[in-house]
């Protein structure tokens, strides 16, 4: 069957993303509003414009096809910048608006920051959102030279005139693919990592040295080599692919953790967890837009 150009629309990315989150329709049909069996008919009417399924049923679990990770993936890269770019065009005959610039300290804060956006921005219509693409080191100097109003921190900066919110925690985990010979591991320590190839989303240089410090004390990474991609879902293709390893949030795992294409090993016997921060100036005059997105963040942590 032939897919006629722009078939894909908005709403078809974020039924996929729910379903894909959820496991099925009937805690998607929740996040979206509709009804379970206005869920089914969507992603039944999706499939049949696309000419290919998107999930496969077994049992009573609704299980991702590559078509579907695909989509999963362009939800991800496409939704966010959507939402911005709609509300800023809403908002395009208001004359003065402020900039709010958020920074993070790991890439994979842009997986649940979006979800964020309606709240701040329903509640602060002036404000306009920009995420920086860049992942902070050390957050100090950005926010003392007022290039970024707020960080999103895991290694938060110990010094400075800074107001610090504490939000959640998340854990590190090893991903490795199925069939692995450290995947029946229930956790690794830095000698079972010897020799393997690391692929690695951008994460600060601050949070690589404490991983690598609780891994392999003194002596250092002992990878055979190491590979570094901006997106966690390249990473995790070539993990599945069996291209190598990689360390990163257990969230991100999502779907291929369910169906087992990718196993998550934890990291020590104790584990590493990441404590994120919001940051930001006590002086800021963008203070109450920024505690409504830290308020929002704190209340829905990533799953």
């Amino acid at each position: 069957m032939s897919v006629k150009a722009g078939t894909l629309e908005a709403r078809d990315l974020r039924l996929v993303q729910a379903i894909a989150e959820h496991g099925g329709a009937t805690r998607a049909s929740k996040q979206l509003h509709l009804s379970q069996s206005a869920i089914s008919h969507q992603l039944r009417g999706l499939e049949d414009r696309l000419g290919l399924p998107l999930f496969r049923r077994e049992g009573r679990r609704l299980c991702i096809t590559a078509a579907g990770e695909r989509l999963v993936q362009l939800s991800h890269e496409v939704l966010g910048s959507l939402l911005q770019a709609e509300l800023e065009l809403k908002r395009g005959l208001l004359q003065e608006r402020s900039k709010l610039r958020v920074a993070t300290q790991c890439y994979t804060a842009y997986h649940w920051l979006p979800r964020a956006l309606t709240a701040l921005l329903s509640e602060h219509p002036e404000v306009d959102l920009v995420l920086t693409s860049e992942v902070l080191g050390d957050a100090t100097h950005a926010l003392n030279d007022k290039e970024v109003d707020l960080a999103l921190c895991i290694a938060p900066p110990k010094r400075g005139n800074f107001s610090s919110v504490p939000l959640f925690k998340d854990e590190l985990v090893l991903a490795v693919p199925r069939g692995h010979r450290l995947a029946s591991k229930r956790f690794v320590e830095g000698r079972d990592l010897k020799g393997e190839t690391l692929i690695q989303n951008n994460v600060s240089a601050l949070e690589r040295e404490r991983v690598a410090r609780v891994l392999f004390g003194p002596a250092g990474a002992q990878f055979a080599r190491v590979v570094r991609l901006p997106v966690a879902e390249a990473v995790l293709d070539l993990v599945q692919a069996g291209l190598g390893v990689s360390i990163l949030a257990g969230f991100t795992l999502g779907a291929r953790a369910q169906r087992g294409d990718v196993v998550p090993v934890g990291l020590t016997a104790r584990g590493i967890r990441r404590q994120w921060v919001g940051v930001f100036p006590r002086a800021s005059a963008l203070a109450r837009p920024i505690r409504t997105l830290l308020g929002t963040l704190k209340a829905s942590p990533p799953a």
